[in-house]
């Protein structure tokens, strides 16, 4: 059995206890939510969809017009050596883990850093596939929604929110009630065979949501971005979210209204399918 995680964290490739690993509350970082972050699988030895992780955080830090502490190719051999020394810390290889990376921006005369560390992987169980989840909506919108920056405070609330109501999530809805994305999860919606997802500039387009599209693409599903207003809930016969660590997860109800019958979809379950066997072959060919 391994022991706990992080036993390490990386900060711009030199690996420190994670006590160590700390941004100062006296400056502009903390205050200014100056970073950028992201949350990538690791299974069975392998990271799923590395360069796509890697080269957002890219897209966000320049959208910020955030400094990284180095390129990408510096953060890859951060990440490969990070989980080598954890490694060499546990009882047995780790296989899966959610890998952190968090970049600020420099502050307090110091220059960027970038903070990578391993946590335990969190994911849906069967029953929470088969049944479908449940989720609030929380009226807030996210700054610059295109960046996944650490300006996460209606995030947190839409969270807390769900958390307070029994539910799985918490969906942000913008001024103009259109429900947007999860607080931690892109959001989907069917209606009459045709996949429906909101606009790329009004969220951020997750790995996972990018590989359902192809899927979907795949399989002659068709796609429409389009405005999502939460009036037309009693429309919509199915829905699901999408994240690094849900893959497709049916959404049967949200503010306590079934969505559809009120039970996961056949277009859900199909994708949620094809996206587990293409996880499958994509961790199998990529095992070293």
């Amino acid at each position: 059995m391994t022991t706990s995680l992080p036993r390490i964290v990386s900060c711009n490739g030199a690996l420190i206890p994670p006590s160590e690993a700390t941004v100062s509350v006296l400056g502009n970082v903390l205050y200014g939510a100056w970073g950028v972050y992201e949350s990538i699988q690791l299974w069975d030895g392998v990271i799923f969809h590395f360069e796509d992780h890697l080269n957002r955080l890219l897209d966000s830090a320049a959208q910020i017009e955030l400094p990284l502490a180095g390129d990408l190719t510096d953060h890859r051999a951060w990440v490969h050596a990070l989980i080598a020394a954890e490694n060499e810390l546990q009882d047995e290889p780790i296989r899966r883990a959610t890998i952190r990376l968090f970049a600020v921006g420099p502050d307090e005369g110091l220059g960027p850093h970038s903070f990578t560390w391993l946590v335990p992987l969190t994911a849906p169980d069967l029953t929470m596939v088969s049944t479908g989840v449940g989720a609030v909506t929380y009226a807030a919108e996210r700054a610059l929604p295109n960046a996944k920056s650490l300006n996460t405070l209606v995030n947190t609330m839409a969270r807390r929110k769900a958390a307070a109501d029994g539910e799985h999530e918490g969906l942000l809805l913008d001024a103009l009630g259109n429900v947007r994305e999860g607080a931690t999860s892109n959001f989907y919606a069917i209606r009459d065979g045709v996949l429906m997802i909101p606009p790329a500039a009004d969220i951020l387009d997750g790995v996972t949501l990018q590989i359902v599209l192809r899927l979907a693409v795949e399989a002659g599903i068709p796609v429409e971005r389009r405005k999502l207003p939460l009036v037309e809930l009693q429309t919509w016969d199915e829905a699901f979210l999408t994240s690094t660590s849900r893959h497709v997860l049916p959404l049967v109800r949200l503010n306590g209204r079934p969505i559809g019958n009120g039970a996961p979809g056949p277009m859900t379950m199909d994708l949620h399918a094809r996206f587990e066997q293409y996880f499958e072959r994509y961790v199998a060919g990529n095992n070293e």
